[in-house]
């Protein structure tokens, strides 16, 4: 997880019964990760994961202290452990405690793409958003200043929907570091000035209330990024399952990417973009279904950060 100790906002908007969510709380009421103590932005990768290992680098040190302790036990004492580890962990993945996902899209133009759409291209994905409605999907969109500029109605429809919420994908979509998934960099002089753009953007196309956590356009950040936008006070979503959907063209393998690294807590990064992630909308429509039959809960970006403060 990304931070241990209180945020000073309280827990988020739940799922109401029949599956749709409650209405969106204020802007002080969003649940939100507190400011490192050197002053950098405070960045949030995954949930809770009390009911399995949620992390790959502790299971690997994990595994090797047990490859240890084997070589120096007796062959009935060696059983009787991985005996017992194994009932351990039946008795988490049974447990009362939900498995939650969270589905995360990322509506991103540059400047570049908007002389684009002018000309015909299209950005936006109805029918993702229609996908997800119709299996009542709660879902967090990060959006780019320039995409919410060019799909105002969509992106007033999108934060207005009880299902879903809204979060910053900067303005320009511009990269926040000098090599990212070749993306052009931004100068590091106009950093907080973009991400503050893209959020005034994002209101002025009609989205109310959107939520204070920001992404960075690529996914790529380092220290001095994340001290660059400090005084933005939002919590940076990183993500831990990236669907690499764009480009793809076929479904099931976006699907089996995803499939393959969920895990309880995880967040997963996808593409509403119908012109570069055709293949997304198909693909969540074999992931969801799957992940219900596993147990999973899909939960907005929100509640899970709630959860993880310890509120909700």
């Amino acid at each position: 997880m990304a931070a241990s100790s209180s945020p000073a906002s309280v827990a988020p908007r739940s799922p109401s019964p029949d599956g749709s969510a409650s209405a969106s709380p204020s802007p002080t009421e969003w649940a939100a990760l507190p400011a490192s103590a050197s002053g950098r932005t405070p960045v949030f990768r995954h949930g809770p994961r009390a009911a399995e290992d949620d992390d790959r680098r502790r299971k690997g040190e994990r595994e090797g202290r047990e490859r240890d302790e084997r070589d120096e036990r007796k062959e009935d004492e060696r059983d009787r452990e991985e005996k017992r580890e194994r009932e351990e962990k039946r008795d988490r993945e049974d447990g009362d405690e939900e498995k939650v996902v969270a589905l995360t899209f990322d509506a991103a133009m540059s400047p570049e793409d908007e002389k684009r759409a002018k000309g015909g291209k299209r950005h936006d994905n109805p029918a993702l958003i229609a996908t997800l409605r119709r299996e009542k999907i709660p879902a967090t969109f990060f959006m780019t200043g320039v995409w919410a500029k060019t799909y105002p109605h969509q992106a007033r429809t999108i934060g207005r929907d009880r299902l879903f919420e809204v979060g910053n994908l900067s303005h320009s979509h511009r990269a926040f570091t000098p090599d990212c998934e070749g993306l052009k960099p931004l100068d590091p002089d106009e950093r907080l000035a973009d991400v503050r753009k893209g959020l005034a953007a994002i209101s002025a196309a009609g989205v109310e209330n959107p939520t204070p956590y920001f992404r960075f356009p690529g996914g790529c950040f380092d220290d001095k990024a994340r001290k660059a936008i400090a005084s933005a006070k939002v919590t940076a979503v990183a993500g831990d399952v990236n669907a690499r959907d764009t480009g793809v063209s076929d479904p099931d393998e976006i699907a089996e990417r995803v499939l393959k690294a969920v895990r309880p807590g995880s967040v997963v990064i996808l593409r509403c973009d119908r012109d570069r992630a055709r293949a997304t909308e198909k693909a969540v429509r074999h992931i969801v279904p799957e992940l219900r039959e596993r147990g999973y809960r899909f939960v907005r970006v929100s509640e899970m950060i709630g959860s993880a403060m310890g509120r909700g």
